[in-house]
């Protein structure tokens, strides 16, 4: 018998005859703490969405009904439905997280030597992405997991105060950015994507909360995580993202974990209505954005931080800009002292872009060091 079968099982009996958590976990050689995470999981499971029986569909996501599809007696029965929200109910589980930290009991790091930020700046992973040179999910996710390794290697070393982990964006790679394209090459289902991205932004959390004093997660709106009903066809607010869901699917489970380190991390997010994440850290003020709404494309990016510095937007008075969207690293001066560093991705290529333009550029994840609101050891991991 399994310690989930022996948890239903006893939950069964009268309450006079049931074991508590302690015997419980004695008697599988295990915490109270893993039998009570055990315990939640199973809750979970119990109330997962409710399916409509006809089309196991999960009801919530059901907009209206009607009649088209005949049954045996002879009726018609039709609904129609949000593609986002079935995909949201299908990756909400939490089960796949609860395993990844089950056995993972790392402690805070309490010690620096170096009070500075490191910035591990994750961004176009487009988890799902496939049909390219570079491969599909399976590489970008050994990719990201070789740039983590590296930059834990490279944080033991500096002993930083801070270190900073980042969603600049497409997190997924969604299924209705390029009509009829994404159906056709994407190697992952919307729900997939999702569930794939945030246990691998799991497993980095996992491997670099335990190396700094202070650890921060950030993620901001994207227009590959833009939830939407077709091509192009955005819906709700700016907010409405699955890498946003994901960072708060993240801070659910790590305050919840038995590991001191991932209970240690503090999840930042724009305020809503906005595109744009602030963040203090080693004297700098650091702002987050995708950079999809410049005009003028990457070389655009200036003269939109000026317009966001003018109408006092958030991040108007950061030292740093940290933008992606574009797929390579370059490093641009913005006013004085002022600085603008576009991100690598580490998605598998983009062929098509290459065959137009004959273009391509290094895959990685960008990382780099602030102190006193000036940046270094810039380098694509």
């Amino acid at each position: 018998m399994t310690l989930d079968q022996a948890i239903i099982a006893n939950d069964a009996l009268p309450q006079a005859e049931r074991k508590s958590n302690v015997q419980l976990a004695d008697e599988f050689g295990t915490s109270e703490t893993s039998v009570r995470r055990h315990r939640r999981a199973l809750k979970r499971r119990a109330s997962e969405p409710e399916r409509d029986e006809f089309f196991q569909i999960p009801v919530d996501a059901i907009t209206s009904r009607g009649a088209s599809i005949r049954t045996e007696d002879g009726s018609w029965q039709k609904i129609t439905y949000s593609p986002a929200k079935v995909a949201l109910a299908e990756a909400a589980g939490y089960d796949d997280l609860l395993l990844a930290i089950e056995d993972f009991d790392a402690t805070t790091c309490s010690d620096y030597t170096s009070a500075v930020a490191m910035v591990f700046a994750g961004s176009d992973y487009q988890i799902g992405k496939a049909g390219e040179s570079g491969g599909g999910t399976k590489d970008t996710v050994e990719r990201v997991l070789a740039s983590a390794h590296r930059f834990a290697q490279r944080a033991r070393d500096m002993m930083p105060q801070t270190i900073v982990v980042t969603d600049c964006g497409d997190i997924t790679e969604n299924m209705f950015n390029v009509p009829g394209h994404q159906l056709s090459t994407n190697d992952l289902d919307l729900a997939d994507q999702i569930r794939t991205a945030r246990r691998l932004q799991l497993e980095v959390l996992k491997i670099l909360s335990p190396l700094a004093p202070e650890v921060y997660y950030v993620s901001v709106p994207s227009n590959h995580g833009q939830v939407r009903t077709g091509p192009k066809e955005a819906v709700g607010g700016v907010e409405n993202d699955f890498g946003v869901e994901i960072s708060y699917q993240l801070e659910d489970i790590c305050v919840n974990a038995k590991s001191a380190a991932l209970q240690n991390v503090q999840f930042i997010r724009p305020d809503k209505y906005r595109e744009t994440a602030v963040l203090e850290v080693a004297g700098t003020t650091l702002a987050f954005n995708h950079g999809h709404r410049a005009s003028g494309g990457q070389n655009g990016q200036s003269k939109w931080w000026c317009e966001q510095d003018h109408g006092r937007q958030p991040g108007w008075n950061a030292d740093i800009l940290v933008v992606a969207h574009y797929h390579n690293l370059r490093v641009e001066q913005s006013g004085d002292g002022r600085w603008i560093i576009h991100l690598s991705a580490s998605e598998p290529s983009s062929d098509y872009f290459a065959r137009s333009h004959g273009a391509s550029a290094k895959r990685g994840v960008t990382c780099f060091t602030v102190c006193d609101g000036v940046w270094s050891d810039l380098e694509i991991l």
